[in-house]
């Protein structure tokens, strides 16, 4: 392929779902499109079972771009890994469980983009396994509400509504609208945007980086747009599932808990920058 004809970089990143990864490298060379893209995966497992089943699986589709990372640089680093190498005007961000099961996904996607200028950061509609639609669009974090959601506090009567809005439980997900942020589990960004901001924020670790993007895009006057006229598919588990209680079992919890002071103490008493964007687009 004619590398300026591309329209996207893809990035997969592999952490522990190398047979899965494959399987959607798969479904993504299959989409219906009249347009080229790049495909990069990566791998932070340092698992050498995983990186086995990653090179055999994607010998036969040579475009397909292999990086294996010697150790585990985090989320952010570990993608910023393909920055300088990324190709036409989207950077496509998806997580290793997800699967692109529609075969017309990436064009009606890119057919949004293409028409709404405006737009930074697109995610679609996701499944998971189980049927339930994931939980992948958020309100701007509190730490205070992040605490509530994993311990007894979010049955407080004055707590409860504040985690059901910070979880969108009102959200209509039929809907084409704009949100805070959306996790970056599968999300189109515009690469004139990515190149702005420098890629992911390497100040975070393993959560928070997608947060502050979506931040910084309504800050810089773009929007952040939930998109549920095409979906894909997750196996819907979470690194960061559980109970406040775990904090002392799992180290996963322990970096998002020191993930989620960062931004804290870095946005903190900072007002939404969707609230004013939003108010200047009803006037």
């Amino acid at each position: 392929m004619n590398k300026e004809n591309y329209k996207l970089t893809i990035l997969v990143s592999n952490y522990s779902k190398a047979s899965r990864v494959v399987e959607n490298v798969k479904l993504l060379l299959a989409q219906k499109v009249d347009f080229s893209f790049k495909i990069f995966v990566t791998d932070t497992s340092c698992n050498q079972e995983q990186i086995r089943i990653l090179k055999k699986g994607l010998k036969e589709y040579p475009d397909v771009t292999l990086i294996i990372n010697a150790t585990n640089l985090g989320y952010a680093k570990g993608h910023n890994v393909i920055k300088g190498k990324e190709v036409g005007e989207y950077i496509f961000i998806i997580n290793p469980d997800v699967l692109f099961k529609e075969n017309d996904t990436l064009e009606k996607i890119i057919n949004y983009m293409d028409t709404h200028s405006d737009i930074a950061i697109l995610g679609p509609k996701q499944i998971n396994d189980t049927g339930e639609i994931a939980m992948s669009v958020r309100a701007f974090p509190k730490f205070y509400i992040q605490v509530a959601r994993r311990t007894f506090l979010r049955r407080l009567p004055f707590l409860k509504n504040k985690v059901a809005y910070d979880e969108m439980r009102h959200l209509d997900h039929s809907k084409i609208q704009d949100v805070d942020w959306l996790q970056s589990s599968c999300v189109i960004i515009r690469r004139d945007f990515w190149e702005k901001v420098g890629g992911f924020n390497e100040y975070y670790f393993l959560f928070m980086a997608d947060t502050e993007m979506c931040w910084k895009a309504w800050k810089m006057n773009y929007r952040v747009v939930y998109y549920p006229k095409t979906r894909v598919y997750a196996d819907g588990k979470r690194l960061s599932a559980g109970g406040f209680a775990k904090f002392f079992q799992s180290w996963i919890i322990r970096q998002h808990v020191k993930d989620s002071l960062k931004y804290t103490f870095k946005y903190f008493m900072k007002p939404n920058p969707r609230k004013k964007i939003s108010k200047s687009l009803k006037n």
